[in-house]
């Protein structure tokens, strides 16, 4: 599988000075998160306070107010010197492996920022947080010490879980995360914003603890970063089957740089030399993409067709063949109509004898088009007529010719 490799930069280049503003910027303030509480406390060495649910987001240096007289502590006023407990680790390399990581990501136009994912953390786990990444990723925290200065106003979620650092491309990078419910209806399956966990437009890095459903796997965070002239990030942060952050864009144009690979090299090279991430995120298809294609899974045949369906709130025809025994030709097994609902597929089949198949099942497509993968109807529990006994999720394949 390639991965993202960094390595040290050249000293000719590291003597370039590239200077990084990280000045005050205007921030808004989120909705409180009716959440259980996160027990940030415990996450970190005894004297530092955590802000409250109804903590004031900004992206200014801490202390200074913003353009609308926020700053950036839980009450918006000067934090206590008290709260503050001294740094985790030596300031000077924290900020030398940040800075480090700014350059690296100003290479490249494409990236809109930077992820690393640092494992998952048990619930009710009493390491302090600093402690517990030194264990669990030490090669990480030592090419990055600046992961063990993000101070507690900054580490979102509920306190365990899979565990990602988000760092936004520059000081122009809006960082939006919100967290996220899945709804279903009548027609559609889609995610719904219940709380603003963080907003900021600054360079600095948050700690972020996601939950997926356990059930379907649906993450329960959505970030989201704009930065000047550099394309918009939409993510929902996820794994691949190896472990890695699935990273968003195509596999030679990815969204965001994977800097969890430092943990595992020893030089840096041109950053332009890099290999980019192969793994990327499954996205819903359009209608487009799945008008006129054919599919194949384990002695079924699905054919959708385009704009020959009699009613005109679906896309077209639907049929399903299916072949019985090997060498066999295909015998129609069902017909009827599709449409695409906001992630979902949904159809309305019929086998001609009276049985009726009927769901919206919700539907990805990966970046090559090659591959479906469709699962279950969330809301009855209703299955295409291709799935197996017990089965909740399968994968097509897209039959050429």
């Amino acid at each position: 599988m390639k991965r993202v490799v960094l390595h040290r930069f050249l000293p000719a280049l590291l003597g370039v000075a590239m200077t990084l503003g990280l000045a005050a910027c205007g921030a808004d303030e989120p909705p409180s998160l009716e959440m259980e509480s996160t027990g940030l406390e415990e996450l970190f060495s005894a004297g530092k306070t955590v802000p409250g649910e109804d903590r004031e987001i900004t992206d200014a240096s801490s202390g200074d107010p913003g353009p609308d007289g926020a700053a950036d502590t839980p009450s918006g006023g000067q934090a206590d010197p008290e709260d503050v407990p001294a740094p985790a680790a030596d300031p000077e390399p924290a900020q030398e492996s940040l800075t480090l990581l700014y350059e690296i990501m100003a290479w490249d136009d494409g990236f809109s920022g930077a992820v690393a994912y640092l494992g998952y953390r048990e619930q009710g786990d009493p390491t302090p947080l600093p402690d517990w990444m030194r264990e669990n990723c030490p090669g990480l925290v030592e090419e990055a010490p600046f992961l063990l200065e993000i101070p507690a106003e900054r580490i979102l979620g509920p306190g365990y879980g899979e565990l990602y650092c988000i760092v936004p491309r520059d000081e122009g990078t809006v960082l939006t995360v919100d967290h996220v419910a899945w709804v279903a209806s009548e027609y559609e399956v889609g995610e719904v914003t219940d709380a603003v966990l963080y907003r900021a437009r600054c360079a600095k890095p948050v700690l972020l603890f996601t939950n997926p459903d356990p059930d379907h796997g649906l993450p329960d965070v959505r970030i989201t970063l704009e930065a000047d002239s550099i394309p918009y990030c939409g993510w929902f942060p996820n794994l691949d089957e190896y472990g890695w952050p699935s990273i968003p864009g195509a596999p030679d144009t990815p969204l965001l740089l994977d800097f969890g690979g430092w943990r595992y090299v020893t030089g840096l090279e041109d950053p332009q030399d890099r290999e980019a991430p192969a793994d990327v995120w499954w996205d819903p298809p359009t209608v487009w993409q799945l008008a006129y294609t054919n599919w194949v899974c384990q002695g079924w045949y699905l054919e959708l067709s385009w704009g020959d369906s009699n009613d005109p709130a679906y896309e077209g025809i639907v049929y399903l063949y299916r072949q019985p025994e090997e060498g066999q030709e295909d015998t129609l097994a069902y017909t009827g109509i599709w449409r695409i609902r906001t992630g979902c597929l949904q159809m309305e089949l019929t086998d001609g004898l009276g049985g009726i198949v009927s769901g919206s099942f919700p539907v990805r497509m990966d970046p090559t088009g090659e591959y479906l993968s469709i699962e279950q109807d969330w809301e009855t529990g209703v299955c295409p007529p291709f799935f197996g006994e017990d089965q909740i999720c399968m994968d097509l394949s897209l039959a050429h010719g």
